[in-house]
């Protein structure tokens, strides 16, 4: 009449349905909340800082590259930053020719040697061969550069030198680049095993 014990409690059985509670729900949404104000900030800052991050890498890859020409081919490779349009390549000097027909000097060469106003297209590359050479990213600007100053250096003041000698050593500098934000990266080399170290400023 009233049945076996299994078939009472059979039918008045409430299956407990699969879900998530409010309380649940709000507190992975707080949680995601937190997660995201904590990873954001660093996320940004990796982002502002990617454009100085890759100027840096350029150049000391150019740096290790001319360092590595220079000792190979046993002659002066130069590294240059044009910091008007930010661009910056390397290579050897260019061989100095004359002119086939009189004999006399090319426009390039005497503006090196400094006996022209430097208005040719040498004096835009210091008749330095481009041999490898690159645009920095847009928005960025050089704030300090430093080095010791020879007078060649004084003949191209859009240009940026440095030297790297056959017995492996090269010039000393500091470079610092700075973004559009006020960030900026500083780099300094050894001039006597060429390598460069950089550090961000803020």
């Amino acid at each position: 009449m009233f049945g076996t014990p299994s078939e009472q409690s059979g039918p008045s059985k409430h299956k407990r349905r699969a879900g998530f509670t409010l309380v649940e729900v709000i507190l992975v949404a707080v949680v995601i909340t937190i997660i995201t104000g904590i990873a954001l900030p660093y996320f940004a800052g990796s982002y502002k800082g990617n454009k100085l991050r890759l100027s840096a890498r350029t150049v000391s890859r150019m740096a290790r590259y001319a360092r590595a020409m220079s000792i190979m081919r046993e002659e002066q490779m130069t590294v240059v930053l044009n910091h008007e349009t930010m661009e910056v390549w390397l290579g050897g000097f260019t061989a100095a020719k004359t002119n086939s027909a009189d004999g006399e000097l090319d426009q390039d060469v005497l503006d090196r040697l400094g006996y022209t106003d430097g208005k040719s297209d040498a004096g835009k590359d210091a008749g330095i061969e481009k041999e490898h050479h690159k645009f920095l990213p847009d928005g960025l600007s050089v704030k300090v550069f430093e080095k010791d100053w020879t007078e060649e250096d004084d003949n191209y003041q859009d240009l940026y030198m440095i030297r790297f000698f056959p017995n492996g050593q090269c010039e000393w500098f500091e470079l610092e680049l700075e973004d559009n934000r006020g960030v900026s990266i500083r780099m300094e080399n050894d001039p006597i095993s060429g390598k460069i170290k950089s550090e961000f400023l803020q």
